[in-house]
């Protein structure tokens, strides 16, 4: 009889096995030091935290116990943290498998409404995204409809309402149809840390 350990992931609580916890407490900790002298380490490992607890929720639900082979799946579908390290002696012919197999990783897109190029609520640039249009496109198509036919608001205003909001990295990640692994949630962390950044410098910029 195996004995079983209650445990909170992000705010999610699981019940799993005591070799099973060993082996999700060992890959979390190679985690946590791989960014611990990072600026935005925190939050990267955060994010990949609540992707964990969201790929258990999925599996096995709130009433489910973890086992061993639940998070020897999530690992292999997150990746171990030293396979993401900069490399400046990896070869052309590494990185062209590399795409490859990332490629292979894409997953379908998820329809959310997009924020970080929203006008109103984000509908257009989420549906943008989603169907692989500019959002001015989809924007002009919602302007024709309220001018000739007058639905343009209301279906705007529907969309709005049944769309989710992209809050998370992974469901920035799902928006663009990328792998949520390790890899793309630092890799989209950073690029959200140097856009802030760079958009704070700018302002600043101006006063000056």
């Amino acid at each position: 009889m195996k004995k079983t350990i209650r445990i909170h992931i992000s705010g999610y609580i699981f019940n799993i096995d005591e070799d099973a916890y060993q082996v999700l407490e060992n890959w979390l900790d190679s985690v946590s030091k791989q960014y611990e002298n990072e600026n935005d380490g925190d939050e990267i490992f955060k994010d990949i935290e609540m992707r964990v607890a969201e790929l258990f929720y999925d599996k096995i639900g709130s009433e489910g116990v973890i086992s061993i082979t639940e998070v020897s799946n999530i690992i292999k579908i997150m990746g171990q943290p030293e396979e993401f390290e900069d490399n400046e002696q990896t070869t052309k012919t590494e990185n062209t498998s590399f795409k490859k197999t990332e490629k292979k990783k894409t997953k379908q897109k998820r329809l959310y409404r997009s924020e970080e190029d929203h006008v109103i609520a984000g509908v257009c640039s989420g549906l943008g995204g989603y169907f692989g249009i500019d959002p001015v496109l989809v924007r002009l198509a919602f302007i024709i409809a309220i001018i000739i036919g007058g639905f343009g608001t209301i279906l705007y205003i529907i969309l709005w309402i049944i769309i989710p909001k992209a809050e998370t990295v992974s469901q920035k990640l799902e928006m663009k149809g990328e792998p949520v692994n390790i890899s793309n949630i630092e890799k989209a962390i950073r690029e959200e840390f140097e856009f802030v950044k760079e958009k704070f410098n700018r302002k600043k910029r101006k006063k000056h």
